[in-house]
């Protein structure tokens, strides 16, 4: 599990991103939509009220007029496409520190009031929760291939179908298949901070640089972080640097943060593909074993669609997505 799946994420990072793919942002504009009216509304029809999930704006923070502008442009353009990005509001230093009061002078900021937080845990529980009303077994233990056979604690289990959404893991678990997978771990380090404010509706934050701030439901506690270590491979350790380059852009921003309460940091491993983009479907050459990975740190965002996606492929129904966009074969060798 990554650290941001312990945490939260940012359900709005797609809209804002400025990332040229358009293969990716299709799909993470599809899973951002499928939250509020589909997954969250299925699971509290099934009495499932804590998912996690609050839309509480998202707020992308700049001292540079320039590149908010651009920022604007791009967020604009998409709305026409997708208008649950909400209201779109252009905000002056001092309506930048009314939205998020530790805020530093000097900063201007563009509120998107379609964009909210997801907390990991919290939506992984009720999953799980939902998973069980509609009769799914769990088998708790280590899973392992013999053959094309899963089999758990010893014991192998038959079935029709097989998906595998181990996540950074991916690569030690299909060795037995004589797969040489492709799927390499990316550390993530991130910090939780206590302060005397009343944090629940605040919105996100983007800042400056690629970390962010997200604040949590309980008043007082935000989510600060998070490191893209490419090369620490499994290490957990929590390293003087990673912090310090969290602290240094949290406290740029907000200084007064340099004074909260630190409650803890945790570690965590974003599974990430060669090309930095999704893969699902079926394993070549290994036919009804089927896979989804590579979600990199979009996973909460995009974990839920893909995985509909993926069940529906399974089914033989229609996709909202190309296939062909997020190949499978990218993260293996034989």
């Amino acid at each position: 599990m990554t650290a941001e799946q312990q945490v939260q994420l940012l359900e709005s990072s797609a809209w804002v991103s400025q990332r040229r793919n358009k293969a990716w942002y299709s799909l993470a504009s599809k899973s951002a939509k499928y939250y509020p009216p589909q997954l969250i509304q299925e699971l509290e029809q099934l009495g499932i009220k804590d998912t996690g999930y609050k839309q509480v704006g998202t707020l992308i923070v700049k001292d540079d007029e320039k590149r908010l502008n651009n920022i604007l442009e791009i967020v604009r353009k998409r709305k026409k496409t997708a208008p649950e990005i909400g209201d779109i509001h252009w905000l002056n230093t001092t309506e930048t520190q009314e939205k998020f009061p530790l805020v530093a002078d000097g900063y201007f900021s563009l509120y998107v009031s379609g964009g909210a937080r997801v907390h990991g845990e919290k939506l992984r529980q009720a999953l799980l929760t939902a998973c069980g009303k509609n009769g799914v077994t769990f088998l708790t233990g280590e899973a392992c291939f013999i053959d094309d056979i899963i089999s758990v604690n010893g014991e192998q289990i038959q079935a029709d179908k097989i998906v595998l959404t181990a996540g950074a893991w991916f690569t030690d678990l299909v060795k037995p298949l004589g797969i040489q997978g492709q799927v390499k771990p990316q550390k993530a380090q991130i910090a939780t901070l206590k302060i005397d404010d009343e944090t629940g509706e605040w919105p996100v934050i983007m800042p400056p640089g690629s970390h962010y701030m997200v604040p949590f439901e309980e008043g007082g506690v935000l989510s600060v972080g998070t490191t893209h270590e490419d090369d620490a491979g499994f290490n957990t350790d929590v390293t003087p640097g990673g912090i310090h380059q969290i602290f240094t852009d949290t406290f740029t921003i907000a200084p007064s943060l340099a004074q909260s309460k630190l409650l803890k940091v945790e570690v965590g491993f974003r599974p990430v593909a060669p090309n930095f983009l999704p893969v699902f479907g079926e394993l070549p050459h290994h036919p009804g074993i089927y896979t989804a990975n590579g979600l990199g740190s979009s996973g909460l965002t995009t974990g839920p669609f893909i995985g509909k996606e993926l069940a529906k492929h399974i089914l033989g129904e229609p996709l909202d997505v190309n296939l062909e966009d997020f190949p499978v074969s990218s993260i293996i060798q034989y």
